[in-house]
């Protein structure tokens, strides 16, 4: 609906009414986006697609929502399903990206606007993500090579465009736990290209989570090994919220 006709929303609320299986909630739902109304629409696409759930403009449409509630962990679930259940939509191709993007899971937001640019060679914002961040495939090949040592990294390092670039090849390594590898490559930027503010942060946040998991107290009737991940689980959700914090500083 390219305008909002309160008509034919009252019909689609009726036809829901009526039968709240018909697979027209996704088109209620979309009204209800562009209203502003996004908690209406994320109810009416949950129930949506629990009587519907291979429906694919659906699932968009409930990803869709999940996307703009920043809710990209379970936005990234629904439209991994409709992805798979047909790889040729647009929309949820394009969504699934952005959501990879948001939780900083740059590889798989790289393979996503590949497959994008297949149907979309004109997608702008396609074009300029691969620009920038097309690198991080090559390095994670060479990850691969079991002589690959991190301080070829260094090479890497000297050559990224921004300090922004190093703060998120930082971020891409802690977001996947891989905090070695996250504390060699900031202190290989503060070696290669000087002081920053930013990779400073980001060396006192990674000591902070070894210090904090070290310290953990394991005595407690529940597995050591799953409290253990719990308390890490904790730690990196922490983090994510102290990234944003650093990022908007």
């Amino acid at each position: 609906m390219s305008q909002l006709d309160p008509n034919k929303i009252e019909e689609l609320q009726m036809v829901l009414l009526k039968n709240p299986r018909s697979p027209v909630f996704a088109s209620l739902a979309e009204a209800y986006w562009k209203m502003g109304l996004l908690e209406e629409a994320l109810e009416v696409t949950s129930k949506g697609i629990r009587h519907n759930p291979d429906y694919v403009s659906g699932l968009v449409a409930h990803g869709k929502i999940l996307y703009e509630l920043k809710n990209y962990k379970d936005a990234i679930q629904v439209l991994t399903k409709a992805h798979l259940l047909n790889p040729e939509n647009i929309l949820a191709l394009r969504l699934l990206a952005h959501c990879y993007v948001k939780t900083r899971e740059h590889l798989e937001a790289i393979s996503l606007f590949k497959k994008l640019l297949i149907f979309t060679p004109n997608d702008k914002t396609a074009q300029k993500f691969l620009k920038d961040w097309e690198f991080l495939e090559h390095i994670e090949d060479d990850s691969l090579d079991n002589s690959f040592s991190i301080d070829g990294y260094g090479h890497w390092i000297e050559k990224l465009p921004s300090e922004n670039h190093v703060l998120h090849l930082i971020d891409s390594f802690m977001n996947r736990g891989e905090n070695e590898n996250a504390m060699e490559v900031a202190k290989l930027a503060l070696t290669h290209r000087g002081e920053s503010e930013g990779v400073r942060k980001r060396i006192e946040l990674l000591n902070t989570i070894d210090e904090t998991l070290s310290n953990t107290n394991t005595e407690t009737h529940e597995d050591p090994a799953l409290y253990f991940l719990r308390q890490k689980r904790d730690l990196y959700e922490k983090w994510l919220q102290r990234i944003e914090e650093i990022q908007k500083s």
